[in-house]
């Protein structure tokens, strides 16, 4: 494995992946996901983030990576409230032993009463955090890109931290540049001091907001955000989403890489 560098609570930075890298490198390397893993491992990579319902899971948590994180989308404004989604979602993660789950909710539906809509998602959360606060199990939400979702908006994720004192939040520093409302993601980070469990590293170029970059060259301000998590003492996951260029590989190495200095 690489040589890990320190960050400041003395422990060394802890870098991941989605499971889908995992595949991505696997496939173009034509190898196993196990030597897949093998190879990301040598880069610096130590653990992968996963939808919980990905049907690769029972291989995935047998290539030496570990499982740091599971997403989902609980559907807070169905029929059942997101009763058997939460249920289906915190039973994975206990299973497989993954720590954190990041929750992200329902889409406001168009014409939709917002406020309203809100209200029964924030519900819903709220009980999908006392279940898997029972079993151990942290929740997040994280700055959401897509437009229709309320976590794009820094106005209810910060009611979300607000209403549910339990919830933490799980920073991706390219989502806001994503959704394209002009919002500050360094003043969501310090509006959720404290309560940053995960971040997600992504960066996209000046140009187009959805288009991405490697890591570092883009308009997101990825050096800032993180020299900002480090000087603030985190020891949690940063987990390298997009991975660019025709060799993923390299690119997961550079971006490695890349964190570590702005850790030192």
């Amino acid at each position: 494995m690489a040589e890990c560098c320190i960050c400041k609570c003395g422990e060394p930075v802890k870098i991941s992946v989605f499971s889908g890298t995992v595949e991505r490198v696997a496939k173009a390397k034509g190898v196993s996901l196990s030597e897949s893993a093998a190879l990301l491992a040598e880069a610096g990579v130590i653990g992968f983030d996963s939808s919980y319902k990905d049907p690769k899971l029972p291989e995935l948590v047998k290539i030496g990576l570990k499982p740091i994180n599971f997403y989902g989308w609980p559907k807070f404004l169905g029929p059942d409230g997101g009763a058997k989604d939460s249920d289906e979602f915190v039973a994975a993660a206990v299973k497989y032993g993954v720590p954190r789950i990041m929750v992200i909710p329902d889409e406001f539906p168009k014409d939709g009463d917002q406020e309203a809509d809100y209200v029964r998602i924030s519900e819903g959360l709220r009980r999908l955090v006392a279940k898997a606060s029972a079993a151990g199990i942290a929740v997040t939400v994280e700055d959401y890109g897509g437009t229709g979702n309320p976590c794009s908006y820094t106005k209810y994720l910060k009611r979300f931290l607000t209403d549910i004192p339990e919830l933490g939040f799980a920073l991706d520093s390219g989502n806001l540049y994503y959704a394209g409302r002009g919002e500050d993601i360094l003043d969501m980070a310090r509006f959720a001091e404290g309560r940053i469990r995960h971040v997600h590293l992504k960066d996209q170029t000046k140009e187009d907001n959805r288009k991405y970059a490697t890591l570092g060259t883009g308009a997101v301000p990825n050096e800032a955000v993180v020299r900002h998590m480090h000087k603030s003492g985190y020891g949690g996951w940063y987990t390298l989403e997009n991975l660019v260029g025709d060799d993923i590989l390299a690119d997961v190495r550079r971006q490695v890489g890349v964190v570590r200095s702005w850790c030192k």
